[in-house]
């Protein structure tokens, strides 16, 4: 029987009719990414990390207060670009704020779309079957939408080491070296749980039935409304304004 004996009906789930469709979900914020991306306008990069760093943490029930090392990490690469150009340093200010911001925007967009939508979208694109041929295109299919599913569990497992760390005691030192061995230690215990989770993930999607390239029943109550289209269009406005083609 194809995909997985049973359904996600046990896991929960909004049903109101104000929850977007995973569709209209992944074709925003394609639109908002490749925005982010291609934009060199460091005013309006400014305004989305802004703008996108509120919805990130009311998504995650945070305070501004925790966000000092990621506007720390962001001021890093500024001053590295900066002081990189040498005698031409006036020339690279603008050019530096540009990639600085664009990275602190596109960090808030994806910790939000972990948070918002990510989830259901990882399941909905589960539901589908992808191609079959040639196989390569179903590998690829295949990997993105695992990689969708495991998003969020990689956001909240990166969140809950940087909590254990504080806990310990642990915080950033000071200068290049300081930094890189705070880096370290959060990165390899994250590391090593992911790859943990990642290998029970594959085990629990094979000991429920999953087969690679087929379609998995999800129990997803899906309807394409009003705000589906308020998304798409808003986000095509903000694509739109953000390359200053509108």
């Amino acid at each position: 029987m194809p995909g997985s004996p049973k359904s996600d009906d046990s896991i929960p789930k909004s049903s109101d009719t104000r929850t977007l469709h995973p569709a209209s979900s992944l074709l925003m914020l394609a639109l908002l990414g490749a925005g982010l991306a291609l934009g060199r306008s460091w005013p309006d990069l400014a305004v989305a990390a802004a703008v996108l760093g509120f919805a990130a943490l009311r998504a995650e029930r945070r305070t501004l207060r925790g966000e000092a090392p990621l506007l720390g990490l962001a001021l890093v690469v500024f001053l590295a670009h900066v002081i990189g150009a040498g005698r031409g340093y006036r020339a690279a200010l603008t050019p530096s704020a540009v990639i600085a911001l664009r990275l602190l925007a596109l960090l808030y967009l994806l910790r939000w779309a972990a948070r918002e939508t990510l989830g259901r979208s990882a399941r909905w694109l589960l539901s589908m079957r992808p191609p079959q041929r040639p196989r390569f295109v179903t590998l690829v299919v295949e990997s993105g939408r695992l990689t969708a599913a495991l998003l969020p569990l990689a956001a909240r497992e990166a969140e809950q080491h940087v909590f254990a760390l504080r806990a310990r005691g642990i915080r950033a030192g000071r200068g290049i070296a300081g930094r890189a061995r705070y880096l370290l230690a959060w990165f390899l215990p994250f590391l090593g749980t992911m790859l943990r989770i990642g290998e029970a993930y594959a085990d629990a999607l094979i000991a429920r039935g999953y087969v690679p390239g087929r379609p998995r029943r999800t129990g997803l109550r899906l309807a394409w409304g009003l705000g589906d289209w308020v998304a798409i269009l808003g986000s095509a406005a903000c694509f739109g304004w953000l390359l200053h083609v509108v």
